[in-house]
């Protein structure tokens, strides 16, 4: 075979593992869907941040439009590289004599019929090496339409998953922060109360954390109309309680489990999401996190609403890693807001 038609099969063979990768790995993202995800979403905050009245409803536009995008990338490129394959072997095909003598253009009508698994049938492979190709083609095509269905199917579970979790915590601080609810429910249920709640919200990050790991495509990028939805504000609620229950185990032993527990997670949501959309320094950061006074600051005013719930007086032993906590809710907060231009910017924080 010519070197046309080994250099369609290895577009061919990278179209393939490229959305295999994609759509199977379960620890990667093939290099044209990340390309087209973040293309599409500087594109949609750009235009966004010039416009603001359309921000909305020009987010909630771009996880379809960039699912779509990778679709037909991934099909287009699927084509192309048949194309080029069959091309140097068009003259073992047979046409209907309308379509003699075939061209190049004849060879992507073939390659998009084959494809699509539609086959008219007006040209056909004769040699062995035609009909082999042309069964290649086809089972790419085929394997790609079915695994593209099941994903879709994923991404649409994945995306109620993570709006469960952001309509949760918009309902369970609704009449305040994070830290007033964890104080509140300090003063009227106790440990207990407490405790459960930070196994609840833990249970909500690490699912919102398999599907950012999962599915990088829309996790985050895959937008609702209403504000309930945005995961900034639910990602900031959880952090101010996370900092309250770390700073209410220093009063209250018994809790440390549970806090610990969930601030654990919360840095882990918060490292994989950087990772995955936002700048390395950011992601530095938090694995090196380096309090400062307004960190401390912040720690301090949460401490005096927990010792006023428990009605103890004095700071509590936990100080330093709820500092480490707020540190890093900053930090991640502040490249969250710059990445969506949704949510909160670091200094509204714990405010």
């Amino acid at each position: 075979m010519e070197l046309l038609t080994w250099a369609g099969l290895a577009l061919m063979a990278f179209v393939v593992v490229e959305a295999a990768v994609t759509v199977l790995h379960p620890d990667a993202e093939g290099l044209v869907a990340s390309g087209v995800r973040r293309g599409s979403w500087w594109l949609a905050t750009g235009i966004g941040a010039r416009w603001p009245r359309t921000r909305r409803h020009l987010l909630g536009l771009a996880g379809p439009v960039l699912v779509t995008v990778t679709f037909v990338s991934w099909i287009a490129l699927l084509v192309l590289g048949l194309a080029v394959a069959a091309w140097p072997l068009m003259s073992e095909f047979t046409a209907i004599p309308a379509l003699e003598p075939l061209t190049f253009a004849d060879a992507v009508y073939f390659a998009g019929g084959t494809v699509t698994v539609l086959g008219y049938g007006d040209v056909t492979p004769v040699s062995t090496a035609a009909k082999l190709l042309s069964l290649a083609g086809a089972a790419a095509g085929f394997t790609m339409f079915t695994g593209m269905a099941t994903y879709v199917i994923e991404v649409v579970n994945g995306v109620g998953a993570r709006n469960r979790f952001t309509l949760a915590l918009h309902d369970d601080t609704r009449t305040g922060g994070g830290a007033t609810l964890v104080a509140d429910c300090l003063a009227e249920g106790g440990v207990d109360q407490v405790r459960d709640r930070c196994r609840e919200w833990a249970g909500h990050l690490r699912a919102v954390e398999e599907i950012v790991h999962r599915y990088p495509l829309v996790a985050f990028t895959y937008r609702s109309y209403r504000t309930e939805y945005d995961p900034e504000p639910a990602l900031r609620h959880v952090a101010e309680g996370a900092v309250a229950a770390l700073l209410a185990a220093g009063y209250r032993p018994a809790l440390r489990p549970a806090a610990e527990a969930l601030a654990s997670a919360l840095t882990r949501v918060q490292c994989t999401i950087a990772d995955r959309y936002l700048p390395a320094d950011v992601h530095r950061r938090l694995a090196e996190p380096e309090p400062g006074a307004d960190d401390r600051a912040a720690a301090a005013r949460i401490d005096r609403m927990v010792s006023v719930s428990l009605g103890e007086p004095g700071p509590s032993s936990a100080g330093e890693s709820a500092a480490e906590v707020v540190f890093r809710s900053h930090v991640f907060l502040a490249g969250l807001h710059r990445w969506s231009r949704m949510g909160v910017a670091s200094h509204e924080w714990v405010e």
